[in-house]
This record gives C-alpha cells, structure tokens and sequence, in this order.
C-alpha cells in the first residue's frame, strides 16, 4: 500500500469496513499509526551544503561548537499530544487563543556547558540580541573564563545578521564564530541553511524543554518563565554529553547520506 494513502480510502478500494482492516493491520501485520516528521524542504544545492558542512564539522572540530539560538515557549500548548480515551466522544473542546501569550527565551550549549535561559522583552531584533550578547552572553563566558575557547554557531535570521551584531562577534569571538556573514577564512566552514536537524538546540534541548512545561496552563509570562528555568535546572552533565553526542551522530549521518534529512535516519 502507498504509504500517504489513508485507511478510508484504502478500505473502500478493497470494499472491507476500516475498523476491519485497522484491526487486522494491528493483529496480524503488527502495524501501528505514527506521526510524520515535517521537515524543511532540501534543494540539491541544499544538501550539497550540508554534506560540505559535516565535513569540515568532522575532520575539524573535536567538539560540537556552541549552538546559540531562540525558542518561543507558549503559556499554553494543550494542542500537543493530547487525547482521550472514552467508550464515547466526550466532545471536549478547549477554545486557543488567535495569537496565544508567549516569551521568546535564548540559550547556548556545547557538551559541557549550557548558558540560559534569557528572557528577551517582546521580539527579537538586531537591537535586543547584540544587548544580549553584550550584556548578558559574553559576560556569562566570562564569569566561567571559557570564552576563549568558545566557537559560537548561529543560524542566518535577520536579528544575527545586522552589521553592529557581526561586528560584535568579531570582536569578541575572533575567528571563532559561524553562521551568516562569519569570515569565510580563517573561519572553517559556512552553516547551511534549512539545517535545524543538526543543532543541538533544536535536535535536543528544545524538545526537552517543552515535554516538561507544556502539560499546563499558565497564568502569566512570569510564572512560564519560572517554569522554563526549572526545566533547565533539570539538565545534568551527562544529559549534555548525551545531546552532543545525538548532534554528533546526526552530522556523520548527514555525511554518510549525501545530506539528507537526519530526523528519519537517527
């Protein structure tokens, strides 16, 4: 059968009710529902790229760089992995709100340490991000003496772009930053775009995050970001080591298979 194809249609195609042949994919083929990945779509150029990438990413670094980046955390996300079980529909309904209240939080990771969460005020533009950097990120290294031997990755978005900000980066970071604009020598190698799949943030810790937050609601942004920064407590030594090695393991994937998508593959 085509995998795309639905169980209805499939069912009246061979002229057997569906609850019949769903009960016989689950008795006698052992098949079960699953959810698709959705993933971006990859060009060939694309995938070139990131074949190129996981490349230089293995034959240069010895560590995972540290992986900057921006999450959304909802006060509500009931819509997730939500179901009732019922010998009949109990027809619950819950209303969402058109743009339900969120916070936009950053955070950077490596195998041995991870910075954050940061809380930025409303959006995140050139402005807020390089006062973040300024002022909370960079001192943060600082405090820890490991900005010297910290490689910061980010991706292409307009806020990590602005001039002031790859200035900044230059400076404190010389020669040891990559995404959008980083030197393309003596820096190693330039970040492919479409490749979420291969950062930690998001291959890893963001999906972490919101398995613990998002079994409630929450009253205000204040109590979500205390909930937010429990959830990082959480987050051991050896969990960090864990989600390197996944990035780590996805890259040679992504190598090993001329580029392609890692989420089906690991």
């Amino acid at each position: 059968a085509h995998p795309l194809k639905s169980t209805r249609k499939r069912s009246a195609e061979l002229g057997i009710p569906r609850s019949t042949m769903r009960q016989h994919m689950k008795k006698d083929l052992g098949v079960r529902p699953w959810r698709p990945s959705f993933v971006n779509e990859l060009s060939d150029n694309d995938r070139d790229n990131r074949k190129e990438c996981c490349s230089e990413l293995l034959n240069t670094f010895a560590t995972i760089p540290s992986r900057g980046d921006e999450c959304a955390i909802y006060r509500s996300d009931r819509k997730r992995n939500v179901f009732f079980w019922s010998k009949e529909n109990p027809h619950y309904m819950e209303e969402i709100e058109h743009k339900p209240p969120h916070v936009m939080m950053w955070a950077a990771l490596n195998a041995r340490h991870i910075i954050g969460p940061y809380f930025f005020n409303g959006s995140v533009n050139h402005k807020s991000y390089l006062e973040m950097l300024q002022n909370w990120f960079v001192p943060e290294l600082d405090a820890l003496g490991i900005r010297q031997d910290v490689w910061l990755q980010q991706d292409g978005v307009p806020p990590h772009y602005a001039l002031s900000v790859r200035e900044f980066l230059n400076d404190s970071f010389p020669d040891r930053w990559i995404g959008r604009g980083s030197p393309v020598s003596p820096a190693p190698l330039k970040w492919p775009a479409r490749s979420p799949d291969l950062t930690t943030c998001d291959n890893s810790l963001w999906g972490y995050i919101k398995e613990i937050i998002q079994s409630r609601r929450y009253q205000n942004n204040e109590e979500l970001k205390d909930a937010v920064r429990a959830a990082f407590a959480t987050i051991t030594p050896t969990m960090l080591t864990k989600m390197s090695h996944r990035t780590w393991r996805r890259i040679i994937l992504c190598y090993e298979n001329d580029g392609a998508h890692t989420d089906t593959l690991d």
